[in-house]
């Protein structure tokens, strides 16, 4: 499970830094800062069922 969640993580890291925007409603830096909380929140989650996984 640890190991799906780094790869969402991953994931949600190259869409945050491949995200662009343009035109009248731009609104590419609020779905990057989106994107990287995400990221931040799997990660630790991702962490935190590795140490649950390697203690059994």
């Amino acid at each position: 499970m640890s190991l799906i969640m780094l790869a969402g993580t991953a994931f949600l890291i190259w869409c945050a830094v491949t995200v662009t925007g343009g035109g009248f409603l731009d609104l590419s830096n609020i779905v990057r800062y989106v994107l990287t909380g995400m990221a931040v929140i799997s990660g630790v989650i991702a962490l935190i069922l590795a140490k649950i996984g390697w203690k059994k």
